[in-house]
Order: structure tokens, then C-alpha cells, then sequence
């Protein structure tokens, strides 16, 4: 049984993160207290800190809804989301765990997690979504330890670009007719190929893309798509290498996260 120190509220509690008998405090709970409207957004920010303190013994950064770290070549992200559209924050949150390539403009940026899975099909104990009631406090100790015991070790599976293309099914890309099990796995599968010289999916992937934004008129994109398709075909790995590299620094300076030991 592994044993960890856990903060929780600021103090600390032995807690067993492996131990499947005990029934948390959160999960005894039957009824939830609603709150206020105007309550969801603070008691939100400070469920996502009290996560983001527990999560950075581990070595991830909050940055906004998201928790970062960086090992080996892949961003590990966990999302903790309570936007609704048009209407600003909900009373409730869901939780993504990606694997982001961040070698590429843009896909940290991402509206959709890239290359992600919803929490509960990583542990199937979990619900789907979490209101935030009066219980929040209790509840971001619940979701610490859940995220600890079950995310962490899915992230060191596939912590690098030589696992995902060793395991593509894990994160099968979308084809053109749709399917959105795995949000926007074509782009983990696409550059997790290129950082590996690789072109199996690569290609077609990026037919798809190509075809997509042809249709929404755009062009920079198209022309970007293009270019990169263009030296796979020819197999420049060094031209994109040198291209995937200014990327990542961009990035990564901009995220300003530093890799954390890790073994492939």
C-alpha cells in the first residue's frame, strides 16, 4: 500500500491512495446544499487552487482552469472546467486529462483538450460531473485524491511521443465520419509521428484537416497544413525538426513550465 502526505485546506493528512474499502467524506454525503449564483465562480477558483497546491508536489503549474506539467516530449494537462458557453461559469465542472503536443501554435490553446480523455473513463468510480454546493471543500479534496491515485499513473503509460506511437489505439484519431470519443486525438497522433520520424497516420490526418478548413475558407491554415504535408512526403525530418523546436520553445516560454524528471 503506498502512502502519501496529502494537503488538504491547508493542513496535512495521511491519507492511503490505494485503499478501495474506505468510503471518503465526500461520498457519504447524500444531500448537497446549492449555492448562490453569484458564489459558483469563487468557490470554483478556490477548489481549483486547493487541486493546483496538491497537484504541484508533483510537479505541475496552475495556469487559469489548467494543470500543467511537462515530462520527457508531451505537455501532461489536467482541465477542470466550469465554463457554459453564452452563460459564464456553471454550478458544475468536468474534468479532461490530456496529452498535449505543444510543438505546434496554438494546441495549448485549445478550446477542446487535445488528445484528451474524460476523467471518469480513466477511473471508472468516478462521476461524470461534480455540482459546486456548499460541499466544494470537500469535494476538492476528494477530486486531489482521485486525480493523484488514478490520472497520475495514466500519464506515466503514455508520458512521451515513443509510447503514443507505440500505442496509437489508445487515442484513435477521428475519421471523416466523425466520432468524438477522444477530443482532437488526431493532432497527439500526427506529432507525436513527426517528433518520431514517423508516417504512418500522419499524412492522412492531415488530408482530413486540409479538407476541413478548405471548407471553412481557411486559407492560412490550409497553406500551413500544405507546407508541413509537403515535407513529410519528402521526408525533411531535419526541416521539421528545427520547426517543431521553435515551436516548443514558443510554448514552453510562454507557459513558462520547465520539464520535470521523468523516465520514457
Amino acid at each position: 500500500m503506498t502512502w502519501k502526505n496529502f494537503k488538504l485546506f491547508g493542513k496535512t493528512k495521511e491519507q492511503s491512495l490505494n485503499s478501495k474499502s474506505e468510503i471518503s467524506e465526500f461520498e457519504q454525503i447524500k444531500v448537497f446544499k446549492s449555492l448562490p449564483k453569484e458564489q459558483w465562480k469563487p468557490a470554483y477558483n478556490e477548489l481549483n487552487n486547493i487541486i493546483g497546491e496538491n497537484l504541484k508536489k508533483y510537479g505541475f503549474k496552475k495556469k487559469g482552469r489548467k494543470h500543467y506539467r511537462l515530462t520527457n516530449d508531451l505537455l501532461e494537462v489536467i482541465d477542470i472546467d466550469n465554463r457554459g458557453s453564452w452563460t459564464g461559469a456553471k454550478d458544475d465542472i468536468e474534468i479532461r486529462i490530456g496529452l498535449v503536443p505543444y510543438c505546434w501554435e496554438g494546441l495549448t490553446n485549445e478550446y477542446h483538450l487535445i488528445g484528451s480523455k474524460k476523467i471518469e473513463e480513466i477511473d471508472e468510480t468516478i462521476r461524470k460531473h461534480f455540482r459546486i454546493s456548499e460541499e466544494y471543500l470537500i469535494l476538492a479534496d476528494y477530486l486531489s485524491e482521485k486525480l493523484i491515485a488514478n490520472a497520475l499513473p495514466f500519464f506515466e503509460k503514455y508520458n512521451s511521443t515513443k509510447k503514443i506511437t507505440s500505442q496509437p489505439y489508445v487515442f484513435p484519431f477521428y475519421s471523416k465520419c466523425g466520432g468524438n470519443d477522444i477530443s482532437k486525438s488526431q493532432f497527439l497522433i500526427l506529432f507525436s509521428e513527426l517528433k518520431q520520424h514517423e508516417a504512418s497516420k500522419a499524412i492522412e490526418i492531415l488530408e482530413n484537416e486540409i479538407e476541413l478548413h478548405k471548407r471553412l475558407e481557411n486559407v492560412e491554415i490550409v497553406t500551413q497544413w500544405g507546407k508541413l504535408k509537403e515535407l513529410i512526403n519528402k521526408k525533411k525530418w531535419t526541416e521539421i525538426d528545427k520547426i517543431l523546436a521553435e515551436n516548443e520553445r514558443k510554448e514552453l516560454n510562454k507557459l513558462k513550465i520547465k520539464p520535470v524528471a521523468n523516465t520514457l
